[in-house]
C-alpha cells in the first residue's frame, strides 16, 4: 500500500488563487437520503431544493471560459445520486462537453447500482468519492444512519468491476473514511481492504461544519491558526445560487453574493477577496460569522493511498 499524497497546511494550499478559485462546489441538490451522525445535514435550516438547470449551465459556462482545469464538484451538501433518474448524467455530460477536465462527485454510495454506475461512466465523470467511514456494518449503521453497509460495499466493488468490463479509465474511485473516535481502530483494515479491491483510499479528519456538530479532534488553539484552504481556494454555491463562506458553511450562514445576477469572478474578487485578505493578514477575529471562530481550518486536509509497494 502506498501513500500517494498528503495534504497539509502547506504554503501551496493556503495562498490566494488570484482572480478565480481552483475548486468550485455546486449544490445541484441539497436533499440527502441519510442522517449521518458526523454531518449537520439532518439539522440544516436553509430550504432544500434542486439547482435550476439554466443556472447550472451559466456556472459551467463561466468556468469553461475562465479555466477548464478547475475542479468542479457537482455536490455541495446533498446526495447527488438522488438525481440519477432526473438529470445527473446530462449535468455531467454538459460540463465535460464544455471541456472541463476535473468533474467529480461525492456520494454515500447507497444508490450506486449498476445502472447508475454505467451512466456515470458513459457521461465521462472524472472521479467519485464514496463516503463509507467504517469497516463493519455495526459501526457503519451507527455513523451512516439510514444506509446499508453491505449495499455500499457491493456497489463500489461493482463500479470498479464495471469499469474493467467497459475498459474505462474513469471515473477514479475513492473510498473515503472520516476518522473519528468511533471508527479510528478500523483505519488500517479499511485501507488494506479497499486498496486491494482497486479503489484509492482517502482518510480525512472529522469537521464540525463550522460548529454544527461536535468534533473533539479539533484541538489546535486559535492562537496557532493559519489561513484556511477552503476559504483561500474554493467557492461553494448553494442550490439557489447563493455563494457562501466556504465548503463547511453548509447552512449558508454567510452569503457573499448570488450567481443569478453576478459572475463567479465578481463574487470571488469582491466580498470573498476581503475574507481571503483577512486570513492572510491573520485578522481572524475580524472575519464574519461563522468563519471568525470556526475550527475546521485544521481539518482541511487528507491522506490518500493506493495499492502498491512503498
Amino acid at each position: 500500500m502506498t501513500k500517494i499524497n498528503t495534504q497539509k497546511a502547506e504554503a501551496s494550499r493556503i495562498v490566494d488563487t488570484g482572480n478565480f478559485p481552483k475548486v468550485i462546489l455546486i449544490d445541484t441538490i441539497s436533499f440527502c437520503n441519510l442522517r449521518c451522525s458526523m454531518c449537520g445535514h439532518k439539522d440544516m435550516k436553509r430550504p432544500r431544493g434542486f439547482m435550476d438547470e439554466a443556472l447550472y449551465k451559466k456556472i459551467i459556462d463561466e468556468i469553461a471560459a475562465k479555466d477548464k482545469n478547475v475542479r468542479v464538484w457537482l455536490v455541495f451538501f446533498g446526495e447527488v445520486l438522488m438525481l440519477r433518474n432526473r438529470n445527473l448524467f446530462e449535468l455531467i455530460k454538459y460540463a465535460k462537453d464544455k471541456g472541463l477536465t476535473d468533474v467529480v462527485i461525492n456520494s454515500n454510495g447507497n444508490l450506486l447500482d449498476e445502472k447508475t454506475a454505467r451512466g456515470l461512466i458513459k457521461a465521462g465523470l472524472d472521479a467519485i468519492y464514496v463516503g463509507i467511514d467504517a469497516f463493519d456494518s455495526e459501526t457503519y449503521s451507527h455513523l451512516r444512519v439510514g444506509g446499508d453497509y453491505n449495499t455500499v460495499v457491493e456497489n463500489v466493488k461493482g463500479l470498479i468491476r464495471l469499469k474493467k468490463e467497459m475498459r474505462a479509465s474513469k471515473p477514479a474511485v475513492f473510498a473515503q473514511f472520516v476518522e473519528m473516535d468511533e471508527n479510528s481502530s478500523q483505519v488500517e483494515g479499511f485501507k488494506r481492504f479497499w486498496t486491494s479491491e482497486g479503489a484509492e483510499v482517502k482518510i480525512r479528519p472529522k469537521v464540525s461544519w463550522a460548529g454544527l456538530v461536535e468534533a473533539t479532534n479539533l484541538t489546535i488553539p486559535q492562537a496557532e491558526r493559519w489561513p484556511c484552504y477552503w476559504a483561500m481556494q474554493t467557492m461553494s454555491i448553494a442550490d439557489d445560487g447563493s455563494v457562501v463562506m466556504c465548503a463547511v458553511d453548509v447552512d449558508a450562514r454567510f452569503v457573499a453574493g448570488n450567481v443569478n445576477d453576478q459572475s463567479l469572478e465578481e463574487i470571488w474578487m469582491g466580498t470573498l477577496k476581503d475574507v481571503r485578505n483577512k486570513h492572510l493578514d491573520g485578522k481572524f477575529s475580524q472575519l464574519p460569522f461563522p468563519c471568525n471562530d470556526c475550527l475546521d481550518w485544521q481539518s482541511a486536509r487528507a491522506d490518500f493511498y493506493r495499492q502498491g509497494e512503498e
